[in-house]
């Protein structure tokens, strides 16, 4: 059969073009326990290898969940990791940063179930204990305890973390956090530009840093900050509204005309992603609500964002070739080339009719450079659009986009023939 498009939303081909704009709070991997337990009796030995080996299975299946957008079955899967072997620091530090996650009532808000949250410093401890030279371990302690309100513990596990590593971007954003909160403008000031320093692409710090130095009267620096944080990411109406408040301030009209009409374009936007987050939030289990939710990110590249309500929707419904197609791409963007692949299959082989799947797994074996397998999925999708012009077209103009001269120029040429031009498509 003839490949069809599917009806991609209006910013999906922009999307695609934009570079990931979200920045997430930097986790890390878990590294393996350093402390070795002791050495057991001969008797217990293949007993405790054993429960060591089922811990790792259920470990490792819990991670698998999470993949698969199911928190509530991941948090058994670690409760049985540690269960078996309480000295797998990892399992108490998924479970953990799970358990803190879970702690939220409802999405976008600041609401907290503290019983479930304290469960989740108890976990991160039990992990940081049994390894106390993880950087990571201490900055979700931190995370936790400044979610709690606790601005000593919180400040004391931050600053243990970027002692331990002092590139920890995240945790010396979480750091200028606090110590903003907490009166100290000077300590966040410098804690925000230690941010930036470790992640210059971070435009959060950036934003935090305007708001700081605007406290302090630096209102110049403010304005260069603001300006940065929009730089990587124009989705946020408050710091075009901050922004405008330090331009008004400097007396710089034409910055001040620029922050308000995007303050005003982009405050439709934020509407609209409050919509969307009150819809799922009233119904959960809906994956269609949580795809619209993933899209609304999806449009303006915030890839992390985008890629975790997708991957909800997936685990309510896999059936849905749509939502594996969306969830490829942003997977890909994320650099995650082995599941992006898994995920465009998966769309194309729910929806073989469908010719995005194929033009996007195209996109991506070009980026991986893969080459047989570029050319063996070219040859099957231009033989099965051999009489679809707009089909052949799109073919093309992605050839022509991969510097793929020699395909390009035959298929636009096919699609010439075929009354499908650049300029034709334009004007449907």
């Amino acid at each position: 059969m003839i490949p069809a498009r599917t009806a991609v939303p209006p910013l999906l081909l922009a999307a695609l073009l934009l570079p990931g704009c979200g920045k997430g709070e930097g986790e890390g991997a878990a590294t393996p326990p350093t402390g070795a337990a002791p050495a057991a009796p001969k008797a217990e030995a293949g007993q405790g290898q054993k429960s060591t080996a089922s811990a790792m299975l259920a470990y490792q299946t819990g991670l698998q969940l999470l993949l698969k957008g199911d928190p509530e079955r991941a948090v058994g899967e670690f409760e049985r990791a540690v269960g078996l072997d309480a000295r797998m620091s990892e399992a108490h530090y998924e479970l953990g940063k799970l358990q803190v996650h879970l702690s939220s009532k409802t999405i976008g808000s600041q609401a907290r179930d503290l019983e479930i949250l304290r469960r989740g410093i108890a976990s991160l401890e039990k992990a940081r204990d049994l390894e106390p030279a993880n950087d990571h371990y201490w900055f979700w302690i931190g995370r936790a305890r400044s979610i709690e309100n606790d601005v000593e513990g919180a400040r004391t596990a931050l600053s243990k973390a970027v002692e331990l590593n002092p590139r920890h971007a995240p945790a010396w954003k979480a750091l200028g956090l606090v110590e903003k909160g907490a009166g100290q403008t000077q300590a966040a000031r410098d804690a925000f530009q230690q941010a930036i320093q470790a992640d210059p692409e971070d435009a959060g710090a950036f934003f935090q840093l305007g708001q700081t130095l605007e406290e302090l009267q630096d209102l110049e620096n403010a304005r260069a900050a603001y300006e940065k944080s929009l730089a990587m990411n124009p989705t946020e109406p408050e710091v075009h509204g901050r922004l405008l408040t330090v331009c008004a301030a400097l007396g710089d009209a034409d910055c001040e005309a620029r922050a308000r009409a995007g303050m005003e374009a982009w405050t439709e936007y934020d509407r609209r992603l409050k919509l969307s987050r009150r819809e799922v939030n009233q119904n959960p289990d809906d994956a269609k609500a949580l795809r619209r939710l993933g899209l609304m990110y999806f449009e303006v590249g915030q890839w992390e964002e985008a890629l975790e309500w997708f991957v909800k929707s997936i685990h309510l419904d896999p059936s849905d070739p749509r939502t594996h197609l969306y969830c490829g791409v942003t997977r890909r963007h994320l650099r995650d080339y082995v599941n992006a692949a898994n995920h465009l299959k998966e769309a194309e082989f729910l929806a073989p009719d469908v010719l995005d799947p194929k033009l996007e797994l195209l996109r991506l074996y070009a980026e991986t450079e893969e080459a047989p397998a570029f050319q063996e999925l070219l040859a099957k999708t231009e033989s099965e659009a051999a009489a679809d012009g707009p089909s052949l077209l799109d073919l093309g103009l992605l050839c022509r986009d991969l510097a793929r001269a020699d395909d390009a120029a035959r298929l636009l040429e096919k699609a010439k023939a075929l009354g499908a031009t650049p300029d034709a498509a334009q004007g449907e």
